[in-house]
C-alpha cells in the first residue's frame, strides 16, 4: 500500500509568522495535534503541541512565533513510498506525523492514526 492511499489530502498549514495562539486555536479547531509549516509553497517545517509547550519555557502565545518553535529539517515522503516504510520511519524516528511532498509541493500529510487504521483496513 502506498502512502498516497493512506494520507490526508487536505492539509492544514500555517506560515512561519503566525503566532503560537493562533496556531492552538487551529489545532484545536481542526482536531490536530501538529500541522506543516508552509512558506511561498515550499515546506520549511513542522509545528507540533509538543513544539509549543517547549516554547512556551521561553515566551507566551502572544510573544512567540511559528518559525520560534517549529522543527526544522522535518522528515517527508513522496505519495509513491510505501506506507510501511513511512511506519518504520515514524517508529524509528519517534515522529507522529510525515509530510507528503512531489514535486517539491506539499499534497498530503500521513499521521501514526492514519497508518493504523490502514493496517486495521487490511486485516
Amino acid at each position: 500500500m502506498k502512502v498516497a492511499e493512506v494520507m490526508n489530502k487536505s492539509v492544514v498549514t500555517c506560515h512561519p509568522m503566525e503566532k503560537l495562539g493562533v496556531i492552538v486555536n487551529k489545532l484545536e479547531l481542526f482536531h490536530i495535534s501538529g500541522m506543516p509549516v508552509v512558506e511561498k509553497g515550499a515546506l520549511v517545517g513542522v509545528i507540533s503541541q509538543t513544539d509549543i509547550l517547549k516554547g512556551l519555557k521561553s515566551g507566551t502565545l502572544q510573544d512567540l512565533t511559528v518559525q520560534d518553535v517549529m522543527t526544522k529539517g522535518v522528515v517527508c515522503v513522496p505519495s509513491a513510498e510505501l506506507a510501511v516504510n513511512v511506519a518504520r520511519i515514524m517508529a524509528e524516528k519517534g515522529i507522529n506525523r510525515v509530510p507528503v511532498v512531489d514535486n517539491d509541493k506539499l499534497v498530503g500529510i500521513v499521521t501514526r492514526g492514519d497508518i493504523i487504521k490502514a493496517a486495521a483496513e487490511c486485516v
